[in-house]
């Protein structure tokens, strides 16, 4: 497996994981990094819950997982509205082994997130940034 597997469609079917957790942004601007790509891949899925006002508040949003993505479950967040040790107890009452998301989408180093999540966590990195 790549240790640090590109943030896009590719680094996902590199390095599966559950749940994979998203960044949403709420100010209706185009979704970017991983977020972005999954949108996309989704044909606008994600942009689509944004318009309707589905992702304005602080709570994640857990989605089944998708046949269209090589991962499980999906954990909508709005970007901003969670801290690592949230995103910890999310994943831990999830009871998630492998947990992925892109650290630099949420604003976080991957340091406080391997810190709050543990080894078992598959980062995503912007593809500039991947190994």
């Amino acid at each position: 497996m790549h240790p640090r597997p590109p943030a896009t469609i590719d680094g996902l079917r590199l390095a599966p994981c559950d749940p994979l957790i998203l960044a949403v942004r709420t100010d209706l601007r185009p979704l970017r990094g991983l977020t972005g790509h999954v949108d996309w891949h989704l044909g606008g899925v994600l942009s689509r819950l944004v318009a309707a006002g589905k992702l304005a508040h602080d709570e994640p949003i857990l989605r089944p997982a998708h046949p269209l993505l090589p991962v499980g479950r999906l954990v909508l967040w709005r970007q901003g509205a969670a801290t690592p040790a949230d995103l910890a107890r999310m994943v831990h009452g999830l009871n998630a082994g492998r947990p992925g998301l892109c650290p630099a989408d949420f604003q976080f180093s991957e340091s406080e997130l391997r810190a709050a999540l543990g080894p078992h966590t598959i980062i995503y990195v912007p593809p500039t940034a991947a190994d």
